[in-house]
């Protein structure tokens, strides 16, 4: 367990600078761009009012922070859970508070964490944000492990840590200071008191188990569904509760549903206050979440998902892409195997602890899946929080398999964790070489002149980076002249183009940050006839622009290429330009939200054949 630990803490942990700490996650960004005006002690303005320091939903009227430029007394957006962006201010402040009697570290990530010589507040914030994810993964590994061994066996407990230790969607979520895996942890520490309540059927499991639900449901919404598995293991303990114990119908009630209610409702006010202070902002900001899970807004990111399958695309993803395939069969093979295990054992009557143990778990995954597998957004990660239990039920058959037929499941054991570590291997070896927006932009500032014009494109992130250090000078974005092109706004008409094209004429270099845009665009030729020519043209060259720099990274192993082609897949061919094609494609593009924070494929176009306003439109628009 020692190593499985060291494992989990080297593969999150050993890459914290792996985007130069330049926040290429926008979540992660705005978050801490929040913390950074989160202020317990010292401000003018102190309590719990609107304006107050302490508010997620209202920028501070006083300047907190030096090294971002906010606006002042604004309200402002906030669609995540407070607890976790308190706890990363406190540990945040406590650090630096330390490192006031420490000298200046010439560590780049220390120095930083510690706030100490020269480094920002908002720097502090990332490294801190990035560290707290892996703490939590590691809590994450623990809680998989004693459910596992309570479940099955220590045996499973162990494989199944090791399983979560190298599972590369988990890696790549505790690089980014985001609350997705924090919100992981709190439902797994759920589940794990939920289980112990089960074989104890101890009142103070249940509380424990309310209070760490309103803790949940404080760092992300969506964790109120584990009010599901709580009613389940309620209802299932009082069936078989022992006979002898006499209590009252209503203050039975009282005990194992309001009691635990009120610990949850304690919990989640305590760690999120605004929400109930603010109400309406908080209501509101969810119901915008909700609208774009549901697909109720146009969005480029939300896009991608059009005519996706549901429930079919997050298999697909996990087995291509965030997972793979040999663990994700049997997450899913052990999920249904386990299904039917107890729905027999229900058919018999034959309810005892384990059965009940393995309802709750069950009943979390199947509700949670059912519910979220079927939005129209699809993002990866939304299925985090059930990914570990899906793990041991995957070993749990593996487990299962081997003790069977040592000649067959054995192997069949071996290959799994085999190539679910190889995997972990290329991955996190990846974070070895500079994220492609460095490498593109330390290009520019050596390549294009200055005050040269710079088209980059709306809803990506703007490159080149704005502030870089090149030798012993720093690089600033504001050299350049700089227009982001709303390529993929509706609606799409020719009109659309008159400003685009005046721009793409006189413009001196196109930046494409990554597939954000032309994905969409490209895979919805009827929504975006005239896009969809403008990228086809751009990169076929007939827009008179030379691509002269394709930057990506992507996992490798022994020589084993991990990398998708999100050109190919969008339906051009750039097979003959020897600066983007090689042989390490693999059929396919994964999901934008898995390649796009840290190995995005950046493309720099020049404009070498200076083509006139009414060629440009010719190109984009065509004759009408």
């Amino acid at each position: 367990m020692i190593a499985v630990v060291a494992v989990c803490i080297l593969s999150r942990g050993s890459h914290v600078a792996w985007d130069g700490l330049h926040q290429t996650h926008p979540d992660e960004r705005y978050i801490n761009l929040v913390a950074t005006s989160i202020e317990f002690f010292g401000t003018t303005n102190d309590g719990y009012d609107a304006g107050s320091s302490l508010n997620p939903f209202y920028w501070p009227d006083s300047k907190t922070t030096s090294g971002i430029e906010i606006p002042r007394g604004e309200p402002r957006l906030f669609a995540y859970g407070h607890a976790p962006l308190y706890l990363r201010v406190v540990v945040a402040k406590s650090l630096a508070y330390f490192g006031k009697s420490l000298d200046d570290i010439d560590n780049y990530v220390l120095r930083h964490l510690f706030l100490t010589g020269d480094s920002l507040e908002i720097l502090q914030m990332v490294v801190v944000g990035r560290y707290v994810s892996v703490l939590a993964d590691c809590i994450t590994l623990l809680m998989v492990y004693l459910i596992g061994k309570k479940l099955n066996s220590e045996l499973t407990g162990f494989i199944s840590a090791g399983l979560f230790a190298v599972t590369v969607q988990f890696i790549q979520q505790a690089h980014f200071g985001t609350f997705d895996s924090l919100l992981t942890t709190a439902v797994t520490v759920v589940l794990w008191i939920l289980v112990l309540y089960v074989g104890s059927k101890k009142l103070k499991h249940l509380n424990f188990a309310g209070g760490a639900i309103g803790l949940a449901v404080g760092i992300k919404a969506n964790a109120v569904l584990l009010v599901l598995p709580a009613f389940t293991a309620i209802l299932c303990c009082e069936l078989i509760r022992v006979e002898g114990v006499k209590l009252g119908v209503g203050r039975r009630l009282f005990q194992v549903w309001i009691v635990p209610s009120l610990w949850a409702l304690g919990a989640f006010i305590l760690c999120n206050p605004y929400a109930l202070i603010e109400w309406q902002e908080y209501l509101g900001n969810i119901a915008l979440q909700s609208y774009m899970v549901r697909g109720l807004v146009d969005w480029p990111f939300i896009l991608q998902y059009k005519d996706t399958a549901p429930y079919i695309y997050h298999i697909i993803e996990q087995g291509s892409w965030t997972i793979g395939w040999p663990l994700t069969v049997f997450m899913y093979g052990g999920t249904l195997a386990l299904g039917i295990q107890v729905g027999s054992r229900l058919r018999l009557k034959e309810i005892d602890d384990g059965v009940v143990r393995q309802l709750v778990l069950l009943s979390w995954v199947v509700c949670y899946f059912v519910l979220i597998g079927g939005l129209h957004v699809k993002y990866p990660r939304y299925m985090l929080p059930i990914i570990p239990v899906q793990i041991i039920f995957a070993t749990s058959m593996l487990v299962r398999l081997a003790k069977t037929s040592v000649a067959y499941g054995l192997p069949i054991l071996l290959v799994v964790v085999g190539t679910t570590t190889v995997y972990a291997m290329g991955y996190v070896s990846m974070y070895e070489k500079p994220h492609p927006w460095i490498v593109a932009s330390n290009w520019m500032y050596e390549n294009a002149e200055i005050e040269e014009t710079v088209l980059t494109e709306k809803w990506d992130h703007p490159l080149p980076l704005k502030q870089i250090r090149q030798a012993n000078s720093l690089m600033f974005r504001d050299q350049y002249g700089s227009v982001a092109l709303g390529l993929a706004d509706l609606p799409d008409t020719a009109s659309k183009f008159e400003s685009i094209a005046q721009n793409v004429m006189k413009a001196d270099y196109i930046i494409v940050a990554s597939n954000r845009n032309y994905g969409p665009v490209l895979s919805n030729p009827d929504m975006f006839p005239y896009s969809m020519r403008y990228y086809q043209s751009l990169f076929d060259g007939t827009l008179g622009y030379t691509l002269l720099l394709a930057e990506t990274r992507h996992p490798n192993f022994a020589g084993i290429s991990l990398r998708g082609n999100s050109i190919v897949s969008a339906g051009i061919d750039l097979k003959d330009n020897q600066k983007y094609f090689d042989t390490t494609h693999r059929l396919g593009s994964a999901d934008e939200s898995f390649t796009v924070y840290d190995h995005p494929l950046v493309l720099v176009f020049h404009n070498q054949s200076k083509l006139g306003y009414d060629q440009m439109m010719e190109v984009i628009v065509g004759k009408e």
